[in-house]
């Protein structure tokens, strides 16, 4: 029996109970199936014990919104700094487009789950028109950020109902063409082996070969979002125990390493096999940036000073790789000592490492009855909080046909009934 701020957590016929003491006894408040309902309940209890003094006064909602998104939009004080300049445009829009017209009269206090609900149904018009659906939740998530913006500022004590609200899971669009995530064209297995190849076949014919080589092979074996690959450090790949550890990325608005993840399930271990090539590559990409890049902790780093590589060489060197395969067509401009690029054709164009985050996370999800891998597996890899969004980011892909998943699926019963030949 543990105690939390006068509130006890007890263990009781596989239950897990949240006492409290008034006089001399101990009274039940709440009750739950798992130790981490009880601690958020106990949480929730603390911080609404700790807004008991807050005076609600009659704050008006599209007011404090206004000043909420233009301290967002400058990244200036009370407010994370590690928005970027799109994102605090955002904030903005948002408040011209939909806080205004859709609050001109709500109070901060009136604010609560059914506000938001009748906001939503507003929103989304007659017949929930499923094309605003992705749209609609971002400014809800941007809502909940400014309330508890507010309750920091003690601008007001309680949103609970507000925070709890959720646009129902039935309004979500079931056509693929509407859906609320932008689906990228994702590289073909066959087409990323045939690269990863290459790059590995040319890795010493210049620094920039050897960039192409390291970048595409932490792409392919653990798709990594760009951020967290230029914010890599050597540190952070341990070849002992078989795993590279993400812990932050780099921020290209400050330029700098930043501990602040996309969220909290971005800060994870990813295990690689100890038998297989992964392990053999990333000892190489460690030897040639120690070689290198003795000055610098990040493993693919600037030819000068300690920084990483810059996302427009990271951007750069990949799409010359894809126009040297044929996979784009490039219009290269010399600008005074800089060589900007103009994407003609590719069918991978956007956000160049978002193609490979999407192959990695299809094969895992296709294979997950084969190999038998667990949900939580998937999402700790691709470093998102709930399965969910992975599966319903990168589930629609079809990587494989019936034979390839046939002859994986005997392949890997070869190695169950003979699991020498696993490290042999």
């Amino acid at each position: 029996m543990t105690n939390n701020n006068k509130l006890w957590i007890r263990h009781k016929n596989n239950k897990y109970v949240v006492q409290k003491i008034e006089g001399n006894s101990a009274i039940q408040v709440a009750k739950f199936n798992t130790r981490k309902q009880a601690e958020t309940y106990v949480d929730k209890y603390k911080v609404a014990a700790a807004m008991e003094k807050v005076v609600d006064k009659e704050y008006d909602f599209k007011d404090l919104f206004l000043e909420y998104a233009t301290i967002k939009a400058k990244g200036g004080r009370n407010v994370k700094t590690c928005v970027t300049q799109s994102g605090g445009n955002r904030y903005m829009a948002h408040f011209n487009l939909y806080i205004k017209p859709y609050f001109p009269d709500c109070k901060l206090h009136e604010v609560g789950g059914a506000k938001l609900a009748a906001f939503v149904d507003n929103f989304l018009g007659k017949g929930n028109r499923p094309e605003r659906y992705k749209t609609c939740k971002l400014v809800l998530a941007n809502i909940r950020r400014f309330l508890r913006w507010c309750l920091k500022m003690q601008y007001h004590s309680n949103f609970q109902s507000a925070m709890e609200y959720r646009i129902d899971t039935d309004l979500k669009p079931k056509d693929s063409h509407l859906a609320d995530t932008v689906r990228a064209t994702v590289i073909r297995p066959a087409e990323a082996r045939t690269l990863l190849e290459f790059v590995w076949q040319h890795r010493n014919d210049s620094i920039h070969a050897a960039y192409a080589c390291m970048l595409f092979t932490i792409l392919f074996y653990f798709g990594f979002r760009a951020s967290e690959i230029l914010g890599l450090k050597k540190k952070h790949i341990n070849l002992e125990d078989c795993y590279v550890d993400v812990q932050g990325k780099f921020d290209k608005e400050m330029y700098a390493y930043s501990s602040e993840t996309k969220n909290s399930g971005s800060k994870r271990k990813v295990y690689f096999d100890p038998y297989g090539d992964a392990k053999e590559k990333l000892s190489w990409i460690l030897d040639y940036s120690n070689k290198h890049f003795p000055s610098s902790d990040y493993v693919i780093a600037a030819t000068r000073g300690s920084n990483p590589l810059s996302p427009f060489m990271f951007r750069k060197i990949l799409y010359a790789t894809y126009e040297i395969l044929g996979m784009a067509k490039i219009i290269w401009t010399k600008d005074k000592n800089s060589k900007k690029f103009t994407i003609v054709e590719c069918k991978f164009k956007g956000c160049i490492s978002k193609t490979w985050r999407h192959l990695k996370a299809a094969q895992l999800i296709q294979s997950k009855n084969v190999l038998q891998l667990s949900e939580d597996h998937i999402k700790r890899v691709m470093g998102h909080d709930l399965y969910s969004t992975t599966e319903e980011i990168y589930g629609n892909h079809d990587l494989f046909d019936d034979t390839e998943h046939k002859q994986l699926a005997a392949k890997i019963e070869q190695y169950r009934s003979n699991p020498i030949k696993l490290i042999s």
